[in-house]
């Protein structure tokens, strides 16, 4: 499995690289600042590809993040609960049974 998974990142790498390589032309990006003022900047095309794609993935993984820390969280309460509920039950099955008193119904 581990063959197949440097086979597949091997893969990735050379079509990544291919892209880069392909798109080297400068394109134009405009963007505005915080006070409106438009401003110019002159990237390869590949970096203004390849930024949006690197914050996007971030953001997914920060997404995933937060959930795993979550389910974490969740999952070591649960573990917590089933110790005391499994020490409660040795405490049970160690105290002595009481047997059971049986009713007598008298008729008035």
């Amino acid at each position: 499995m581990p063959a197949i998974k440097l086979i597949i990142y091997f893969l990735a790498a050379v079509l990544i690289g291919s892209f880069a390589v392909q798109n080297m032309t400068s394109v134009e990006v405009n963007y505005y600042d915080f006070r409106f003022n438009l401003h110019t900047l002159e990237l390869p095309l590949v970096t203004a590809v390849m930024i949006p794609l690197g914050l996007g993935l971030f953001c997914a993984w920060c997404l995933w993040l937060s959930s795993w820390i979550k389910m974490r969280m969740v999952i070591r309460k649960q573990n917590k609960t089933i110790s005391s509920m499994e020490e409660e039950l040795k405490k049970l099955r160690n105290t002595p049974q009481i047997p059971a008193q049986v009713e007598s119904s008298i008729d008035s």
